[in-house]
């Protein structure tokens, strides 16, 4: 059966949606507990994001062996770092989709207080996770229409939050905790760093889905830039909001910050609203990284590097048993790392995550480096100057976290023994 193609629009979307979906919703607590020295750390995230976002751009231009994060690298690295990288890629993403559910769950927690328990919430998850992968053996358009709703439902109280938060803003609550961390400065902002740089992966997502793009070669390029200027913008003005407006010792133990602070603006009934909408934004993210996961196994199986059963597609032309086996490997990993709070439990598998795809981050700036300096144009000095910023800022992030280096090297055994033959 022909299915349809995705414009500019709805790709925008997905990637303005993978990036901001969870994160948007959660991180102002998590950063309370650094400081509002954290809105330092968003801003250089964003200019790092940017960057980021230029180089997947030019590689997709300039990469001669297909689309997609697994061909730069491999184009640039060489095959058996390609190899190792896309295994990695693909489990990073589906360990961070769980974290996408729980931040939903615990929005949902609200209206439904037992979700407040560990061991509830992850059953809750499980049933969003295969819903949404059940979803996706679906038509792809109906799917970019899905993406379309539900980033709109993020943007709303996003930017409901943004226009009337000014008027109750009160610049002590940022003066009076610059750093609560009770460490050095420095310390604080690469923390902030490391935990910004979550919100912001997902910028390649339009790369990986070129093969679905009506006008690959003009709609790529504009939605992974116009999406992470998007997400970006509304990152740091509403972050910057909820900090002016709720204390921070108060900020740091909300488990719906956006929720709470309409609810100082507007009464009960507004933050009951931004729960609702930040529920379904929460689904629209991780509806959108599972179709990622999907394409990128796909893609893989096809050219031999996972197995053919990740490529096998239905009638819609959905990679649907890749689906269910990753929805399965997803229902493990939510129950083996269930934390005493959800919030904490959100925080172990992000910054698994996190420092994952920082390491692919970087192979793919050098990639583009090598990639740029063998092409008869050569490496300007405009280009020279932006992939070594990138690279800089994934370094920063990567020694930031105590525990980033020695993360990766575990999921790097783990791939390695799945790519070996």
């Amino acid at each position: 059966m022909a299915t349809g193609k995705l414009t500019l629009f709805p790709l925008t979307m997905v990637v303005t949606g993978n990036m901001m979906g969870a994160g948007i919703f959660l991180l102002p607590s998590s950063l309370a507990g650094l400081g509002s020295i954290s809105l330092l750390g968003w801003l250089i995230t964003v200019v790092g994001a940017f960057l980021l976002s230029l180089i997947f751009v030019r590689l997709g231009s300039s990469c001669q062996q297909g689309i997609g994060i697994h061909a730069f690298i491999s184009e640039g690295m060489g095959l058996r770092i390609g190899l190792v990288v896309i295994y990695g890629y693909w489990v990073s993403i589906w360990v961070g989709n769980i974290a996408v559910a729980i931040s939903g769950v615990s929005y949902l927690s609200n209206f439904v207080p037992s979700l407040s328990d560990p061991w509830l919430a992850s059953l809750t998850g499980l049933v969003v996770i295969w819903f949404l992968s059940l979803l996706n053996m679906w038509d792809i358009r109906r799917i970019g229409q899905f993406q379309v709703v539900t980033t709109c439902c993020m943007l709303v109280p996003v930017i409901l939050t943004c226009l009337l938060g000014w008027g109750s803003f009160q610049f002590e609550n940022l003066l009076n905790s610059v750093n609560v961390t009770g460490k050095p400065t420095g310390f604080a902002l690469s923390e902030s760093i490391t935990l910004t740089l979550w919100s912001f992966i997902g910028l390649e997502s339009a790369c990986n889905l070129s093969s679905h793009a009506k006008n690959p070669s003009r709609d790529v390029p504009y939605a992974t830039l116009l999406g992470t200027l998007i997400a970006g913008a509304c990152y740091l003005v509403s972050t910057t909001t909820i900090m002016g407006v709720i204390p921070n010792d108060v900020l740091q133990y909300s488990a719906a910050p956006f929720s709470d602070a309409v609810s100082l603006l507007l009464g009960q009934w507004g933050g009951t609203l931004v729960g609702v909408l930040a529920v379904i934004a929460c689904l629209g993210s991780l509806n959108g990284w599972i179709l990622m996961h999907s394409q990128i196994a796909c893609a893989a199986s096809r050219n031999g590097i996972m197995p053919a059963v990740f490529g096998r597609l239905n009638r819609f032309n959905s990679p649907w048993l890749g689906l269910l086996i990753t929805a399965v490997l997803m229902s493990f990993m939510i129950l083996l790392s269930v934390e005493p709070t959800v919030q904490e439990h959100y925080r172990v598998v992000t910054l698994t995550a996190v420092n994952i795809m920082l390491v692919i981050y970087l192979l793919a700036g050098i990639s583009c480096w090598r990639i740029l300096r063998r092409s008869h144009q050569g490496l300007s000095t405009t280009w020279g100057i932006v992939i070594l910023s990138a690279l800089a800022y994934c370094f920063w992030g990567l020694l930031s976290s105590e525990s980033g280096i020695q993360t990766y090297l575990y999921a790097l055994l783990f791939n390695s023994a799945q790519a070996s033959p």
